[in-house]
């Protein structure tokens, strides 16, 4: 069990990685944004899903935050941005925060889900073998 919220760790990581990247190669924003948006939705749905089919998973922070992430930012962001594709982002209002303010709740969201994992990471390895591996999880 330790081994999947390492690699949920990691995979955290690489989606800011790759979401940094797109970044920078895509000039169009409104496309960078929904590449990333869909890399972050991506990730909470993979989250939810196996919080959904394990109960160990279920029952770890990084479910809870997880779920926050997909229900609460990442899906509102990307569904009022497509909503407001004229607009400016700084113009979008999202929960009545504009664009801009409500990215960086989601920042600080998407830093919680990692500091929720790296807990979720020590809580299970201190239990060591006892719940090291359940079947049926792909990472």
């Amino acid at each position: 069990m330790s081994r999947w919220f390492r690699n949920l760790l990691i995979l955290e990581f690489a989606v800011i990685g790759v979401v940094a990247a797109i970044f920078k190669i895509v000039t169009a924003r409104l496309y960078a944004g929904a590449m990333a948006g869909t890399l972050f939705v991506a990730l909470g749905v993979w989250i939810v899903f196996w919080g959904l089919r394990i109960q160990a998973v279920r029952r770890s922070a990084s479910f809870v935050v997880g779920a926050i992430h997909l229900f609460l930012v990442a899906l509102p962001m990307m569904i009022v941005r497509f909503l407001n594709v004229s607009a400016e982002f700084a113009d979008v209002k999202i929960f009545g925060l504009s664009g801009p303010a409500f990215h960086r709740l989601s920042s600080v969201v998407y830093l919680l889900l990692i500091a929720a994992t790296l807990f979720d990471w020590y809580r299970f390895r201190r239990k060591g073998a006892l719940g090291s591996r359940v079947d049926g999880l792909p990472l």
